[in-house]
């Protein structure tokens, strides 16, 4: 048990804000707590902590956002803290936090199975051993980056035992703690839901044929200044049988959410946003449903590239061809019900030859699947948008067509 009598004063800070941050801190006394804890001990480490300068002061979540230059602004922050467990942090988290846990996976589990088991008391009282055992480490597993003084953001689950845990600690060191106020649970309330109420960027869809370099477009788009949002680039897939092709893993749920809410966030109110016209689903990434309405609202401008077969064709085959003809093999496979037996057997023959025949897979899967499906959404997107647009392009260089692309959505948003 920790011996409050005993511990230096950095770590009865520590205990106390543990017990004042718990949720279940109301309900404990120092009898309750330790058995071996007498009240004169108790009281003089609470003396103790009371003198301790003011630390965590909590955020909401807006403002923690623009401390730690996730809006837009000048991040003053010299890192952010997640201070959850490793298996909470890697399904979803604050981006460019890093993950300070307070309990590791085990510990966390073993905890909360007390808690179940033989109650509050017990469960916190545990937890509180864990964390002395740790506390002499905590301060060396800091970033490289922050530095004394330093400004450092804090959040845990809920904004409650474990960060303010931690910010009790970090202020010892001495660090200016900021805590994210309802923690991360808040943050997600925010990217799930408030984000996408709050702003009301105009978008401009932007349609085309397979092979027509949609994200070249967007890409170039920025380079000339535009905002776009890039749902393939932050899903890590292309949307199709063979967009995970030399791509990294994808990104949890939690993760896309999060990124695509800050996007939406720091976009300038007012200026028209380019973004591609994509399925509710890139790979296993959902669109978050915010978005998602915004994009198809009737309201929100729809451009089609009209793109030539030849540079399409070309495009697919430069994208793709490095990979080699495992991977595009077994994407091929993958349509075997789409594209029948033979015309799959057709395919991987191409694939098979030496060279193989890319351009000819490529001309085969557009006439055989590719523009029947894009056509096919396409015609119900017409009947619900109440302005499609097709702009036909004699090249199918990217940086040609971006100033075009930003003429012809002027022409829309008027």
């Amino acid at each position: 048990m920790i011996d409050i009598k005993t511990a230096k004063p950095a770590h009865r800070r520590m205990v106390l804000a543990l017990l004042q941050h718990s949720p279940f801190s109301v309900a404990l006394s120092p009898k309750s707590l330790a058995s071996h804890l007498d009240a004169a001990a108790f009281e003089r480490a609470k003396a103790q902590a009371i003198k301790v300068p003011k630390f965590g002061q909590r955020l909401d979540t807006l403002p923690f956002l623009r401390h730690a230059g996730l809006l837009g602004e000048e991040r003053s922050a010299a890192a952010v803290l997640d201070v959850r467990a490793p298996c909470e942090y890697e399904k979803g988290h604050v981006p460019g936090a890093v993950n300070f846990p307070l309990f590791d996976d085990a510990e966390r589990a073993e905890v909360g199975t007390l808690y179940k088991q033989e109650g509050h008391d017990v469960a916190v009282a545990r937890g509180l051993e864990l964390v002395d055992r740790k506390l002499p480490s905590l301060l060396d597993a800091l970033p490289p980056a922050v530095s004394e003084g330093d400004e450092v953001l804090v959040y845990c689950k809920r904004g409650g035992m474990r960060s303010g845990g931690i910010a009790s600690l970090l202020s010892q060191a001495p660090l200016d703690v900021q805590l994210l106020d309802g923690g991360y649970a808040a943050f997600r309330q925010w990217a799930l839901e408030d984000v996408w109420a709050a702003h009301a960027n105009p978008l401009v869809v932007l349609g085309g044929r397979t092979g027509s370099g949609k994200t070249d477009v967007l890409h170039a788009l920025r380079e000339i200044g535009a905002q776009i949002i890039d749902l393939e680039g932050d899903a890590h897939h292309r949307g199709s049988a063979f967009g995970s092709i030399g791509l990294p893993p994808q990104p949890s749920q939690q993760m896309y959410e999060n990124v695509l809410a800050l996007q939406w966030a720091a976009l300038s109110d007012g200026a028209p946003t380019f973004i591609e016209d994509e399925g509710a689903h890139v790979g296993s990434c959902g669109v978050p449903a915010g978005l998602w309405a915004h994009m198809r609202h009737p309201k929100t401008p729809v451009l089609r590239m009209e793109i030539p077969r030849a540079a399409r064709i070309d495009r697919l085959v430069a994208e793709y061809g490095p990979h080699g003809v495992g991977a595009l093999s077994g994407a091929v496979r993958a349509l075997t019900k789409r594209l029948g037996a033979e015309r799959t057997d057709e395919f991987l023959a191409h694939l098979a030859a030496t060279p193989p025949n890319l351009a000819e897979v490529a001309d085969g899967l557009l006439t055989h699947y590719y523009d029947a499906l894009y056509d096919g959404k396409a015609s119900k997107r017409a009947e619900v948008s109440e302005v499609v647009v097709d702009m036909k392009c004699e090249t199918g260089d990217a940086r040609e067509i971006a100033p075009m692309v930003v003429a012809k959505a002027k022409e829309m948003l008027r």
